[in-house]
């Protein structure tokens, strides 16, 4: 995707944050979906404003997967609307500056009655699209296929909303002595009490995951342990439980030890630093070695290929690879080496011209088989010869 038309329905210079927004889709919302948000209304009030995916992602340091997700997750709540080309990439975004005149409105059919009074002024990105490159003859069929699973874990995210639970509701939970126990050793792991948003988190798993306290104990133990005490941290990975219907603590733990050992393989390949990988990406780590069965040390390989060939970790460029090992068989690093060393023989072997030779006067003459021992011995019989019919004097 190389441009994406933004439109908007006012032509003000300046950045203005809608107070309902801060006051009722903020404080429900992730803080990076948040931050994205912001920046698209600086975008919308800046006509003149280069815009694409791959910047966006490249600015807040994430993928174009995060930043999909986001716009996915506002477009539920119906402040966008995202429009898409005949290839299914992103083409533009509306803002829907009616959802805040109307917030009030809960029926989809009056907000799309007032979705027909908008005239929106285009803003044309000219920004160069600078997206991680794939091998063309791939990418068609990365669409269709390696990605397809990813985008749906990508809307079921986005279209997962964390309620803002009252201080009744806060009571209410509490008086359940399992919940009480949890906040208590929460607390003991972080170091801190927990403020309403962190409570409004673990309600959150508990009530609208449906995750047993002792899940969210192991989980936040867990994380800790590895030296995250971020909730939004922890977030992901509980999203990451639910998106793998994982409801016991053996199940959720078979899931880290499996993944935990190819993920930092994967990540210190690939050079990943500040970030953990997103669940689309954590699919190709599972379609590699579940579905394709290839060991670590393999799947590092075609890591680090990629970054020799294009200079930046790509998870699609990786997985090309792979699947060109797979459907030849290869599944080892013998394997590998044995077929990178007869590429290289048919690469250093000259082609040769299977075209006959044009005849001309160096090439149009018949080739000559004489035995120059038979001719040297008949040219001396033939002097012998000369010399005895030689009359005497």
């Amino acid at each position: 995707m190389a441009k994406i038309t933004l439109y908007h329905d006012q032509s003000a210079a300046a950045t203005c944050v809608p107070n309902i927004f801060i006051d009722q889709y903020m404080t429900r919302a992730n803080g990076e979906y948040v931050k994205i948000y912001l920046y698209l209304l600086r975008c919308f009030a800046q006509p003149s404003a280069d815009f694409s995916l791959s910047g966006l992602a490249d600015h807040f340091d994430c993928t174009e997967r995060d930043i999909l997700r986001a716009l996915k997750y506002w477009e539920k709540l119906r402040l966008f609307h995202l429009k898409y080309d005949a290839n299914d990439n992103l083409s533009g975004i509306r803002m829907l500056n009616s959802a805040y005149s109307a917030a009030q409105v809960n029926d989809t059919a009056d907000l799309a009655q007032q979705e027909k009074k908008i005239s929106p002024s285009p803003v044309v990105s000219n920004r160069q699209n600078i997206s991680t490159p794939y091998p063309k003859k791939n990418t068609a069929q990365e669409q269709s296929t390696s990605t397809e699973n990813v985008t749906d874990h990508f809307i079921q995210a986005a279209t997962r909303k964390r309620p803002a639970y009252t201080l009744d509701d806060t009571r209410a939970f509490c008086e359940k002595s399992d919940v009480r126990e949890l906040i208590f050793i929460t607390e003991k792991y972080l170091g801190r009490t927990l403020n309403q948003n962190d409570l409004n988190m673990i309600f959150f798993w508990y009530d609208e995951l449906h995750f047993s306290t002792e899940l969210i104990e192991f989980l936040i133990e867990n994380c800790v342990s590895k030296g995250h005490t971020s909730l939004h941290y922890m977030q992901r990975i509980a999203e990451d439980f639910a998106d793998h219907n994982i409801r016991t603590v053996e199940e959720a733990r078979q899931m880290l030890n499996q993944d935990s050992s190819l993920y930092h393989t994967v990540i210190k390949a690939f050079g990943i630093r500040g970030r953990n990988l997103v669940p689309p990406e954590m699919n190709f780590l599972k379609q590699w070695s579940t579905k394709f069965g290839f060991p670590e040390e393999l799947i590092a390989e075609a890591c680090s290929r990629t970054i020799r060939a294009i200079h930046e970790p790509n998870f699609g460029y990786a997985n090309s690879i792979l699947e060109k090992w797979h459907k030849a068989g290869i599944h080892t690093m013998d394997a590998v080496a044995k077929a990178d060393e007869v590429y290289q023989q048919q690469k250093s072997r000259p082609e040769r011209s299977q075209q006959p030779a044009t005849a001309s006067q160096f090439t149009n003459f018949k080739q000559r088989n004489n035995n120059y021992q038979d001719l040297q011995q008949q040219l001396l019989q033939k002097s012998m010869s000369a010399t005895e019919n030689k009359p005497q004097s």
